[in-house]
């Protein structure tokens, strides 16, 4: 092999190597990136993480952890921490997509407390709420770890409140979600349920769809692991379940027997 082959079968691989674009993919890619986010209103600073992993692929069906204090992810971690008060530290989880026109073609997945108010977001809001997180993610695809093309999932920190998740994301730094009475946001430590909020059918002032994902719910400890801990099974799902185990074992016992 010639030297001018290697050389550029070296690069090729170099390449390969490293992701082609640190950028979190917002939603109007069709398919967001997960975010998390951290906010401390009396300090005005804030922390926003790519999970990496998006709003497909994201399995609901399965525990996961996070740790956003190590790696690309911990001078953000280190920098909020340092800077926030521990009473008034509070974070979010958020993912969105936009796919053509009409009931589906918008959708988000984000964390939240109870029912109460969510059935108050229409069509409309929920389109203005999806184009305000692109807007927060696209201020933060300009800075830290997230404009570096060798960081696969970064985070990044703001000192300012420009980069504010509630300021930019939900209803101006009250955390609501837009439209509705209900917080997104919670102190770190706390768990918060997970919500799938879609564009309904009919106009814009129409009711999108809510539905709370089961008990799955979020948690972020104050050593910055993030945990996702999947829905549990209904109580009737579970006794089909044992039921039909118990049945398999019986059957396996006769034909033992026999």
């Amino acid at each position: 092999m010639s030297f001018k082959l290697k050389a550029l079968v070296a690069s090729l691989a170099l390449v390969a190597a490293f992701p082609a674009s640190a950028a979190i993919a917002p939603a109007s890619s069709g398919n967001s990136s997960f975010v998390l986010s951290l906010i401390d209103e009396a300090s005005g600073t804030s922390a926003t993480f790519d999970l990496g992993v998006n709003y497909n692929t994201f399995a609901l069906g399965s525990n996961q952890t996070f740790n956003v204090s190590t790696g690309d992810y911990a001078a953000a971690w280190t920098s909020f921490m340092a800077n926030s008060s521990a009473a008034t530290r509070e974070y979010a989880v958020y993912a969105s997509k936009i796919v053509g026109s009409g009931a589906g073609s918008r959708a988000i997945i984000t964390t939240a407390g109870t029912q109460d108010g969510m059935s108050l977001v229409d069509n409309f809001t929920l389109s203005t709420q999806i184009s305000l997180f692109d807007t927060y993610l696209g201020f933060n695809n300009t800075v830290s770890a997230h404009n570096n093309p060798l960081v696969a999932n970064g985070g990044s920190y703001g000192a300012d409140g420009d980069a504010w998740y509630a300021g930019n994301s939900y209803a101006y730094s009250t955390g609501l979600i837009a439209g509705s009475n209900n917080d997104a946001t919670g102190a770190i430590g706390s768990d918060l349920n997970l919500w799938n909020i879609v564009r309904g059918a009919g106009s814009n002032g129409a009711d999108a769809v809510v539905t709370q994902l089961g008990t799955s719910y979020f948690n972020l400890s104050s050593t910055g692991v993030l945990s996702y801990v999947a829905a549990v099974p209904e109580a009737d799902t579970s006794a089909m379940m044992l039921a039909g185990l118990g049945l398999m074992g019986f059957i396996a016992r006769r034909r033992k027997s026999v």
